[in-house]
């Protein structure tokens, strides 16, 4: 062997993975055939060890650089950035993930949410120890400090329970060196326990205390297998994977999946056969706005001006909550404009009974027959920015807010929040885009779209969340409070804006309206992205096929499995 790895230290070669389409009876391509195909003998035994650690934050391994996990890495598929959960639609826990990594189905198949385990559905998606004995007669062992688990995810499994994670791996790395088990799973809870009491996060010593045990509780189970009688017949799989990841630290403006950093987790798919392959996690931020949006001139005979006919519309009384979302781009940069409203409920500007948003300068703000002004930040960068208005008028305190891009930041000198009183803002002026009638500054250019009317006060934390969202349709959270909504991206070229809940009415846009095409990043924006774009890292959910395709046990589709397999880099070097 010496001898062979001399030659072949003196060889540049790469062997690439080939993906095999010659499935039978409808199942999934198994991505490691190849390898299986290749092995040296018969007789050699595929087994799996899986160690599932809780509070294991993929970026905190990436930091921290563990002796032993970057050790394994030079034989391993690794990501630091693995997806926990592929949607937004609950709070993760160490408890959900776990459910995914052992049925190969996300929460909304397996029914678990939070803590719960006794909702699991194991009769319609059972879990990975049940499919390996009932279908490849195959054995199972589960190690594990949690009660629960061993109740519940457990079944099939023979399970030896520890009082911590010091007893859980003893009792691993004992059964390891002789036991026949073919997938053997430990499960490790002291990362968690550090970050709860401690905080988590590569800058808290506790914590990264606690990954710098784990990682030689990997190498302990590691050494075990390689000191197996066994050993030169078999064929390991080692994975090392989070739970769930780490609490945020700060505050986040990606709200997809991989802004959420309890999603964010550590994976390691680790054997001798394996050369290193990283799969890096992308940015949502990438993902660009892009669109079409009506051009709004001021000039004299050049005003472009967008009017609903019924001009009962968005009457907004005397104790009624409101909020008013649109987006609006300079479209010359550092231009300055005094006093043009660009979307207005009233007559004329600052008078009467009403409301107008205006342009001042190169800031933004809002004047309405019911409180003073309340002012966001500057806004002529060319750039698009979110700019929300919230009328509060049902509680304790009735206030005024504007907000930009999710923040509450004001010019300075100025307030974005302001106190209202009781008048009343219905008039029989129409709801208006553009040019308004006794305006100041006839120079302005901008572009408006994506304008959200909605029924209720947002509070901070939903125009945090929601105030960038750039396509919104009845899946969003507040569909039935949205009064009025007219994206415009698919009006280009036309003289209307559509309104898309069928509550209000179209905007009519007279004057010599013109288009602006766009696709551009915008930091605080939302534009919609596919499914497939949180499969580009591996799920919770994939460790199953990984296993299950590693043990020669063909998945079909009847098992209606959320995951798919990766294919890692490998090598192998024969006698």
């Amino acid at each position: 062997m010496k001898k062979s790895l001399n030659i072949y230290s003196k060889i540049v070669y790469g062997l690439t993975t080939l993906l095999v389409f010659c499935a039978c009876n409808k199942d999934f391509p198994n991505l490691l055939q190849n390898f299986n195909e290749a092995k040296d003998s018969p007789e050699t035994h595929d087994k799996v060890l899986l160690v599932i650690v809780d509070g294991l934050s993929g970026p905190a391994v990436q930091d921290i650089e563990p002796e032993n996990l970057i050790l394994y890495t030079r034989n391993g598929l690794v990501t630091y950035g693995s997806l926990a959960d592929p949607t937004t639609d609950f709070e993760v826990t160490n408890t959900s993930v776990a459910t995914a990594l052992l049925t190969g189905v996300n929460s909304a198949k397996n029914k678990v949410t939070a803590d719960d385990l006794s909702v699991l559905d194991t009769e319609e998606y059972p879990t990975i120890f049940s499919k390996l004995k009932n279908i490849g007669r195959r054995k199972s062992k589960l190690f594990t400090s949690s009660t629960s688990y061993e109740t519940y995810l457990g079944k099939d499994a023979t399970v030896e329970h520890g009082t911590d994670d010091v007893a859980v791996v003893a009792a691993a790395v004992k059964n390891l060196q002789v036991d026949s088990a073919d997938l053997n799973v430990v499960h490790l809870a002291q990362v968690e326990k550090a970050g709860d009491e401690n905080g988590f996060g590569s800058e808290i010593p506790q914590y990264v205390d606690a990954i710098k045990v784990m990682d030689k509780q990997v190498k302990q189970l590691v050494e075990s297998l390689k000191a197996r009688k066994s050993y030169g017949t078999e064929n390991w799989l080692v994975i090392v994977t989070s739970g769930k990841g780490a609490p945020a630290t700060e505050p986040t403006t990606d709200f997809t999946p991989y802004g959420d950093s309890k999603r964010d987790t550590y994976t390691l798919m680790y054997s001798p056969e394996f050369s290193r392959k990283i799969i890096p996690r992308p940015n949502a931020k990438d993902i660009p706005f892009a669109g079409n949006a009506t051009r709004y001139t001021y000039a004299s005979n050049n005003q472009v001006i967008g009017k609903l006919n019924d001009v009962s519309k968005f009457n907004m009384g005397t104790g009624s909550d409101w909020t008013i979302t649109l987006f609006l781009k300079y479209n010359i940069a550092n231009d300055n404009y005094y006093y043009p409203s660009f979307m207005s409920k009233r007559a004329a500007g600052f008078s009467g009974a009403g409301w107008n948003m205006f342009l001042e300068g190169g800031y933004w703000g809002m004047n309405s027959s019911i409180a003073g002004q309340a002012f966001g930040p500057n806004i002529n960068d060319g750039e698009w920015h979110a700019l929300t208005t919230v009328i509060k008028r049902s509680g304790d305190q009735d206030s005024l807010y504007v907000f930009t891009d999710g923040t509450t930041a004001a010019v300075s000198g100025k307030v974005s929040q302001i106190s209202a009183n009781s008048n009343n803002l219905d008039n029989t002026a129409p709801l208006t885009l553009g040019y308004l009638t006794s305006d100041g500054n006839t120079n302005a250019d901008i572009s408006i779209c994506n304008v959200q009317i909605y029924n209720r006060a947002f509070n901070y934390e939903e125009v945090r969340r929601y105030g960038g969202v750039t396509h919104i349709d009845e899946t969003f959270p507040f569909w039935d409070n949205l009064q009025g909504y007219w994206p415009g991206y698919d009006d280009v070229n036309t003289s209307k804006l559509t309104e898309k809940t069928g509550k209000a009415g179209n905007f009519n846009i007279k004057g010599p309206v013109t288009w602006t095409s766009f696709n551009e990043l915008v930091p605080f924006f939302q534009p919609p992205i596919g499914e497939s774009f949180f499969r580009l890292v591996p799920n919770a959910v994939d460790i199953p096929f990984m296993i299950y395709q590693w043990l020669g046990v063909t998945v079909e589709s009847s098992w209606n499995l959320d995951g798919k397999s990766w294919s890692p880099n490998y090598t192998q070097i024969r006698n």
